[in-house]
């Protein structure tokens, strides 16, 4: 049946291409069987070449009657381009019509020669002679008296071009309309044909529809579960981090709106190792799985759970009273411990340990939620596990120490942190063109950077300081001069966690007259630097200036400065520091500043502490300056911007 349908399909085909080509045959040749509209180019082509000739004759004429007159060299130009384009044109009519031209143009070529070689005896008697023997010889000759017959002539044949393509179109009128009557007939049958092509075909075409149909179901299907694996965790089917993160950033922008609060539930479950190790880790598989249908049984569909880590759930609560939190946290303990696991050998007693807190405003990442809510869970941890503990609002009180309180909330507590400010010297001018900006710790054992972002790895809480530290270094600069720019600096994993629209939303919208510049230490890069580049990328389309710094400290630089595309290095001070007594140091540097003016990046050099280095780092082309040489590092934004004036640095 198939093969018949095709067989049909492939006659219907054919009969329309036959069609097809009789028509085209029809409309390019008359029934005589000569082809009409060549003809009718043809003459065309022969009248409007007749007439160029004419003109350029004429034209030829006038300028040289015009030169025997006046004597004028440039109307002898004139006589002689148009004798030059009349002879083209005689070429052409001759080498384009060869076969109609013989007896009928062939004449009037010869006295056309003969004209033109009379008019240049005249012009050259002009020329040799004078004005009255070039004007007798012209007005004497045979070709001035038969002038005028000529140009009658040309005109009679002109006219004759003329009458033969109104007679052509007279005669074939008919024939043309004939032709034009067959065609309307042939189209009608083309249609027809086309008509039944898609009759025939319409059975298939209605199984390809339904084929396409079922098709786009199964890639619809396809989608919603690849999107699905994509924000749900596979073990459990809660949400994985992607997905809390869609959900934290639809409900944050919610409650931005509508007002509300958020609270959130940090819940891990207590010895799960001693399961895991005891019973293996299919049975720590379903102890997961159990705990999390459990989670999801207590809450409202309007709530969230996802699982963050090995054996921890988060849950996102909207338009929630933290005392609500509390009972529904509560609610989760007892639906949990109180009905035991049974395996085939032994019960598993399965509790949890809980931390609630109420969510700041304008969440940046899924890091700074679990920052606020891990302290809580630490104290349920503390105080005998199996419990729910809340996370402590408000500022701490005054008289109590650092070490009296939770090392997480001394470390995302931002009321005792400060920032100080470093200048950046432009060595073409010798003037502040900006400042880098220092984030310092707590006065005590957090007050040293390296201490205090090494404590905030070791407690998981480094993203969340670092973009309190950022919002803290924004704040610093609203009220600074114009026309500076600010480096603040960001750790890689920062820029990873957090969603980059997020990020940017923390810098302010109007940035007229200063410019910020996200600095991204080498040290701190784990694996490929490529991870970063679209982050990198977004950052600076949004106008913010992005730095490499510590530039030469690892093994990495060029591989890093390639794929990031940096809009400034930043060299370290290994490179820089004493570069006037050390050649070797020099010719390294030199080399580091090559590689980045190559990628088109201007050049920062850390660590100038003497006079001495200036005049080398300006000879090898760096671009700016920051060191110790400027002074102490300052507690305040000066108003005075030029070096080494009115700065009151801090005692280091």
């Amino acid at each position: 049946m198939a093969s018949s349908d095709n067989n049909k399909v492939v006659q219907a085909i054919v009969a329309i291409l036959v069609l097809a080509g009789a028509c085209a045959y029809l409309l390019t040749n008359g029934p005589s069987g000569i082809n009409l509209v060549g003809w009718l180019d043809e003459r065309r082509d022969v009248l409007n070449e007749l007439q160029a000739t004419q003109t350029d004759f004429r034209d030829a004429e006038i300028a040289q009657q015009i030169y025997l007159s006046t004597g004028n060299e440039s109307y002898l130009e004139q006589f002689k381009q148009s004798i030059r384009l009349g002879n083209e044109q005689l070429f052409k009519l001759r080498n384009n019509h060869g076969q109609g031209y013989g007896d009928k143009f062939r004449p009037l070529e010869q006295r056309l020669q003969s004209l033109s070689d009379q008019l240049r005896l005249s012009a050259d008697a002009r020329k040799q002679q004078g004005e009255k023997s070039a004007r007798d010889l012209y007005l004497t000759s045979r070709e001035h008296r038969d002038r005028l017959k000529l140009w009658h002539d040309m005109t009679d044949a002109e006219q004759y071009e003329i009458l033969l393509l109104e007679n052509k179109a007279t005669k074939d009128g008919d024939a043309l309309s004939y032709v034009r009557y067959v065609c309307f007939i042939f189209i009608g049958l083309m249609f027809f044909g086309l008509w039944f092509v898609l009759q025939s075909r319409q059975p298939a075409l209605k199984d390809a529809e339904e084929k396409n149909r079922l098709l786009a179901a199964e890639l619809d299907a396809a989608k919603a579960q690849l999107d699905r694996l994509a924000n749900v965790d596979f073990l459990t089917e809660v949400l994985n981090l992607r997905g809390l993160q869609q959900v934290l950033a639809v409900e944050e922008n919610r409650t931005g709106r509508v007002g509300g609060q958020l609270v959130a539930v940090l819940i891990n479950c207590d010895n799960f190792r001693r399961i895991n190790e005891s019973l293996g880790h299919a049975v720590g598989d379903v102890v997961l799985k159990e705990l999390a249908k459990r989670i999801g049984g207590t809450l409202r569909p309007s709530d969230h759970v996802a699982r963050v880590g090995g054996d921890e759930f988060l849950i996102v609560l909207p338009d929630t009273q933290l005392a609500y939190a509390m009972r529904v946290a509560e609610r989760i303990r007892l639906a949990v411990g109180d009905s035991p696991l049974r395996s085939s050998s032994e019960t598993i007693n399965v509790t949890v340990s809980m931390g609630v807190a109420t969510l700041p405003p304008k969440i940046t990442s899924i890091e700074e939620v679990l920052s606020v809510t891990r302290s809580a869970l630490k104290r349920s941890k503390s105080a005998g596990k199996n419990r729910v503990s809340l996370a402590r609002e408000g500022a701490p009180e005054p008289d109590a120490s650092p070490a009296e309180r939770d090392i997480v909330e001394v470390l995302c507590d931002g009321a005792h942190f400060r920032t100080v400010f470093q200048p950046i010297i432009d060595l073409s001018t010798d003037k502040v063109s900006g400042y880098e900006m220092y984030s310092r710790g707590p006065d005590g054992a957090f007050e040293s950077p390296a201490d205090f972002f090494r404590v905030c790895v070791e407690n998981n809480v480094l993203t969340t300081v670092d973009i309190l530290c950022l919002k803290l270094c924004i704040a610093a600069t609203a009220n600074a001069g114009n026309h500076l720019r600010f480096h603040i600096n960001l750790f890689p994993s920062t820029i990873l966690d957090t969603p980059i629209d997020n990020l940017l939303a923390l810098f302010p919208t109007d940035r007229t007259g200063k410019s910020f510049c996200v600095e991204i230490s080498e040290q701190q890069f784990v694996g490929d630097p490529g991870y970063l580049r679209d982050h990198v990328n977004a950052l600076k389309q949004a106008g913010i200036l992005v730095a490499i710094d510590d530039v030469g400290f690892g093994r990495s630089s060029l591989e890093s400065l390639i794929l990031l595309e940096p809009d400034l290095v930043k060299v370290d001070r290994k490179y820089v520091t004493g570069v006037s007594r050390e050649p070797a140091k020099a010719r390294l540097l030199k080399r580091v500043v090559n590689v980045a003016k190559s990628l088109g990046a201007e050049i920062v050099a850390e660590g100038i502490e003497v006079q001495d280095d200036l005049p080398i780092l300006k000879e090898i082309g760096v671009h700016y300056g920051q060191g110790y040489f400027w002074g102490d590092l300052l507690e305040v934004l000066p108003t005075n911007t030029s070096p080494r004036a009115a700065f009151q640095p801090e005692k280091r």
